[in-house]
């Protein structure tokens, strides 16, 4: 059993701050303040994974509009969340039911948006032609809006590690100085 201590210095942990035995004295204590971090892009780096169905794009836009929001980043939030809501939309069809994974980065000067389906590549040459070209017709919408942005998507295998497809986008700043960025 543990002695009884009445004071600070014999506190279990050093980082403890012991509570006034005064109540009077609650009001005057000074307790640490939360400060943001600042706004910086630049530590803008999530990842995270949502059943593959109808209310995932939902999550997503949420999820996303949040991060963007914490980190300053309205400018390109509604083109990010007209990109994520086509990724997840074309990612449930090509992938019913599967866990679909999202990650959001700050790279170079822009938002990079990644989602990747369970969708198995094809071993034939012309199935995988056939499935990529109708993978780009179903996100007709998304390429419209990165054109518009001065962006940048494609889609790529996934490494050899894992199995599926990535579809990616990048969206820089309104404004940064680009020919067209201040749209």
């Amino acid at each position: 059993m543990l002695p009884s201590t009445d004071t600070a210095s014999d506190a279990l942990c050093p980082l403890i701050t012991p509570t006034p035995l005064n109540p009077s004295t609650l009001a005057t204590t000074q307790r640490p303040v939360y400060k943001p971090r600042s706004s910086d892009p630049s530590a803008l780096s999530y990842s995270f994974t949502v059943p593959g169905g109808p209310l995932s794009a939902t999550v997503v836009r949420a999820t996303i509009r949040s991060v963007l929001r914490a980190h300053g980043l309205t400018a390109v939030e509604e083109p990010a969340l007209s990109v994520a809501g086509e990724l997840v939309a074309c990612a449930t069809r090509f992938a019913p039911g599967q866990d679909l994974y999202h990650s959001l980065r700050w790279c170079d000067g822009a938002l990079r948006i990644v989602n990747w389906d369970a969708h198995h590549a094809h071993s034939d040459t012309r199935e995988a032609a056939v499935c990529t070209a109708r993978r780009k017709r179903a996100l007709l919408l998304l390429a419209a809006v990165v054109h518009e942005c001065d962006g940048s998507w494609g889609i790529s295998k996934s490494g050899a590690a894992t199995e599926g497809t990535r579809v990616w986008a990048r969206l820089p700043l309104p404004g940064d100085g680009r020919p067209g960025g201040g749209r």
